[in-house]
């Protein structure tokens, strides 16, 4: 359990929440902001970075106790004025994790050119809290990407393959089921690989560098 990291770190504890809490509220306030560029208006409600606007105390909760957390903005897409208004609303989100993480990166390389022996190993505060934001905004974007309804992927891919929109509602809900699992069970091969990534740009700066 997650929560067991709030007696052994708490500063680790707290410092992973606040990644998790400020990853995943931009996540959302993207995807609210591009819904209201879009045409809906509603979505400027959600135009905040107010956790318990974003993710709701329940979802909170979990994140203390387990380190599963969610949000959601909902959208009016009748009001969207673009064919792919949807699929720009859905990948907002996914693309600001994405740009985190890439930021995350490109400090590591900055680094490692401008101080190659500080990235021989991964110390000092500073960088531990750069390479946890870069690992765990990885980890949300390849998550909210995978193709299973309720989430972002899933939004993408039938906006781009129309016919998915017909897919029973058995189907979806064999593949909330397996969402459910997958994250139990699956997320930590998820965080592993993240963890690896940031170590390639860890490895990369450290390269450019010279060391």
């Amino acid at each position: 359990m997650f929560i067991q990291t709030l007696f052994k770190s708490p500063i680790q504890f707290l410092t992973i929440c606040v990644i998790l809490v400020f990853s995943i509220c931009l996540h959302e306030y993207c995807h609210a902001w591009m819904a209201y560029r879009e045409g809906d208006s509603s979505a400027s409600e959600y135009m905040t970075l107010n956790p318990l606007r974003q993710m709701g105390f329940m979802s909170l909760l979990m994140m203390a106790i387990i380190g599963i957390a969610w949000g959601a903005v909902p959208v009016d897409v009748s009001r969207f004025r673009g064919r792919w208004s949807r699929l720009k609303v859905a990948l907002a989100g996914p693309a600001a994790n994405l740009f985190m993480f890439l930021l995350a990166a490109l400090i590591f390389i900055l680094v490692g050119l401008v101080r190659p022996s500080g990235l021989n190993h991964i110390s000092g505060p500073v960088m531990v809290i750069v390479y946890l934001f870069g690992m765990y905004n990885f980890t949300l974007m390849v998550f909210n990407l995978l193709p299973v309804p309720g989430l972002d992927g899933w939004i993408a891919a039938s906006e781009l393959f129309p016919r998915l929109k017909t897919i029973s509602s058995e189907f979806a809900k064999g593949a909330m089921l397996f969402l459910i699992l997958l994250a139990f069970f699956g997320v930590q091969y998820l965080f592993a690989a993240s963890a690896w990534v940031m170590q390639m740009m860890v490895l990369l700066g450290a390269h450019l560098g010279g060391a």
